[in-house]
């Protein structure tokens, strides 16, 4: 049988093994950026500077995440976001084997000195995957926001009110939203929404979260194969740290095996 144990000498080259192994995450991540759209809105430095969004977005983040203080948290990949210079808090959402971080550009400030706000578009700029809540009246254009890594565009749109004589006058729980998804030109279709889907306010943000988070797989595995499916593996951060895992034991036991003769 082989031995559970294996005798590690050098010391020197265990740390950094170990480090390798500490810098893989334990599970996987995904930014994903969310934008809003007000009434009339149709370009980039109008989008861009919104600090603030309706009643019915701001329940909507309450619920896709939770919401967190970017200085009181520690030992969480948040996407590159700092405290201070990104806002001070941010919506992120987690479970036992994934973690989303959300670039929210309402909750992210505006900075006098950059009126392009280009600190907000260098973090949705590189996320695969953005959600659009647009309440412009205008159908969004892929080429709003521009950038080579926006590849999924997931659009909310309002759409209707259920009757009154099903649900209170002043409830929200009435609103319904049209969902449809834009991909980047060249990308094969993968939509798991199909046309469009009509959702109400207190599921629309469970139904965006599996499907924003089931594109960005999509899309990193599609920028990693070279944007060719059947080239090669895609390697999750759990194979990444086995891989780290058994080449520190392959190194340990030709170390033993070189001691031993």
């Amino acid at each position: 049988m082989e031995d559970l144990c294996i005798e590690v000498t050098n010391v020197d080259g265990l740390d950094r093994s170990v480090r390798n192994i500490d810098f893989a995450p334990v599970i996987d991540t995904h930014n994903i950026g969310i934008i809003y759209i007000a009434p009339g809105q149709t370009t980039e430095a109008e989008i861009l500077a919104n600090v603030s969004g309706s009643p019915t977005y701001n329940r909507f983040l309450d619920v896709i995440g939770k919401r967190v203080r970017l200085d009181e948290v520690q030992g969480m990949p948040l996407g590159g976001l700092r405290a201070g210079e990104d806002g001070d808090e941010t919506v992120v959402w987690g479970d036992e084997i994934a973690r989303a971080t959300f670039h929210v550009i309402t909750l992210m400030p505006n900075n006098p000195h950059d009126p392009g706000n280009n600190n907000k578009k260098r973090h949705i700029g590189n996320d695969y995957v953005r959600i659009i809540w647009n309440g412009s009246g205008f159908p969004y254009r892929m080429e709003t926001i521009p950038s080579d890594f926006n590849f999924v565009n997931i659009i909310i749109e309002p759409h209707s009110l259920g009757s009154p004589t099903t649900y209170p006058v002043d409830s929200h729980d009435n609103e319904y939203f049209k969902v449809t998804m834009q991909l980047m030109k060249g990308m094969p279709d993968f939509v798991p929404i199909g046309e469009f889907k009509i959702i109400s306010s207190e599921n629309l943000p469970y139904l965006i979260r599996r499907v924003c988070i089931k594109a960005d797989w999509f899309c990193n595995i599609y920028q990693q194969t070279g944007r060719d499916t059947s080239r090669e593996e895609y390697s999750t951060n759990w194979r990444n740290r086995l891989r780290f895992i058994k080449r520190l034991k392959d190194r340990a036991v030709a170390a033993k095996s070189a001691l031993s003769t």
